[in-house]
Order: C-alpha cells, then structure tokens, then sequence
C-alpha cells in the first residue's frame, strides 16, 4: 500500500507490477495509475477516511509525506498527525513491515561533517521534531524502516540546477550538499520490499543519498564547464546545512545506484541546455 501517491510512488510502482498486489491510497484516486491493484480514496489528514484503506490489511505500507504546507503547522499536520491518522486507524495492524520516508533535514551537524544513521539528531527543532514525531508514531505501531532521503532530484527538471541555467553563480559557496535522484530513492524501496520478501535483515534506517557529497561551489563549477560559460553574477542564496551524508549502509544491502554523482544526473539537462 503507498499513501501519499506522489512522484516518488509513481516511479516505485512499475517495480511492483508482478511481484505485489499494489494499493494507492490518495485524495485524488481517479488520477492514480490503472496499473495499481486498488485506487482508493483516503487523506491521512482526515482520520474517518482511511478505514477503507485499512479494511485491506496490507502486508507492506509506505508513506511518503509531504508538509501541508511550509510552516510549522503544516509539518505537523503533514507529519506528525498524518501518521498517528494513519496508525489509530489500523492500516498498520497486519503489517509485516512499514516505510516512512523522513528527511535528512533531521540531523544536527551543521559544519561539514559526516552523518550517519546513528548521528546526532537537531531535537528541538519545531520543523524537525514533526519529522521524528512521525517516525517514532510508525515505529510503535510497526516494523519500520524509516527512510532518510537527501535532497530530492530529477535531472529531466532539474529545479535545483535553475540559478545555473539563469547563469548566478552562489555567493555563499563553500558548504557541502547532498543530493540523492527520485528514481535512486524508488529503486532503494523497491530493493528494501525485495530483501523483506526474501527474509533478508533490513536497516531500520536508511540514508539514501549518492556516493558524493560537494560543495556547492564544486558542483557549479562542474555544470558551468558542462555548459561552457561562465557566471554572468551572483545570487544572495542562503547558507546551506553544510553536511556529508553517509551511504555506507545503502551500500553495504547491495544497492547500486543509478546515478551515483551529480554529473550522472544533471548530465543529460545540462546536454540539453547546451544545444538550445
């Protein structure tokens, strides 16, 4: 079952087909995929309408949550009620194992070191603590594994790529990003779902980011080369988290990545650019 059909899901799906009967359970259940098992209507917003979803009793629930919207009560409706709605109304009760998928956002270091899975956690932050507060709901209620992510990419919108594309350099350059594509963060799920199914262990956290954290001032360096020119200026950006996102973990269950760097996955955008 994916509650929160967004683009992550619809990437996860075809890795499905064959092997899973797949629920998707959205607000919109009409613009859902034919190719799912069930369509149903459910918004983990409003409790009352998830007792459909849980009357199947799935085997394998994931969640991919997103704010409501970006301020502090939009996380914790997002987040952190969402999940209890969806654990209060049973969908987790037959569950072999459960997937939230979280943030990276969640990690305390702020000075360019690296993070793992066991690394202090930024508690006390509003924004943050919605976060965990989700987590910790699904794992009272289940077998979880909660997914971290890094910053989410897609290379064919490359949205993160834009200041670059408009030629704006970043003024505040020296810290360090981590990027992870949607189709490496779908392709690491449906890994974790295939582990389950062959009684293998799985983490019950997962930082799923590429194999190359840089420095902002790396990485457009390297995409204005791409396009061969230079910044035409600077943009008033605002300091990033400056951290290293560790992927031992993900390695070490066997997953290899689709787009290990950035230059794999803003290639193709950066060629497309170029030819106009």
């Amino acid at each position: 079952m994916l509650i929160g059909f967004g683009d992550v899901a619809r990437r996860l799906l075809p890795t499905l087909i064959g092997i899973a009967d797949v629920t998707g359970v959205s607000r919109r259940p009409e613009t859902l995929p034919d190719s799912l098992t069930h369509r149903i209507f459910g918004d983990y917003t409003q409790p009352a309408s998830l007792l459909e979803a849980a009357a199947l009793k799935p085997d394998y629930v994931i969640f991919t949550p997103v704010p409501v919207s970006r301020d502090i009560d939009g996380y914790r409706a997002g987040y952190a009620q969402s999940s209890q709605h969806i654990c209060e109304a049973g969908i987790l009760s037959h569950c072999e194992r459960a997937f939230f998928v979280s943030s990276t956002r969640v990690y305390a270091e702020k000075e360019g070191g690296w993070v793992t899975e066991a690394s202090r956690l930024a508690a006390g932050d509003p924004f943050v603590d919605a976060l965990l507060l989700g987590e910790a709901c699904f794992r009272r209620y289940a077998a979880t594994t909660v997914i971290r992510p890094s910053g989410l990419y897609d290379g064919a919108r490359p949205i993160m790529l834009q200041s670059i594309l408009e030629g704006l350099g970043s003024r505040f350059a020296s810290g360090f990003t981590n990027r992870i594509h949607r189709d490496d963060v779908a392709g690491a799920l449906a890994h974790l779902i295939c582990m389950v199914q062959s009684g293998d262990t799985i983490p019950a956290t997962l930082n799923i980011s590429d194999d190359e954290p840089a420095t902002t001032a790396d990485l457009e360096a390297w995409c204005f080369e791409q396009l061969g020119r230079e910044p035409a200026g600077l943009r008033d950006n605002q300091p990033r988290a400056n951290r290293r996102i560790s992927n031992a973990v993900l390695r070490s269950i066997g997953f290899t990545l689709s787009y290990p760097t950035f230059r794999e996955g803003y290639k193709d955008a950066l060629i497309l650019e170029r030819s106009r």
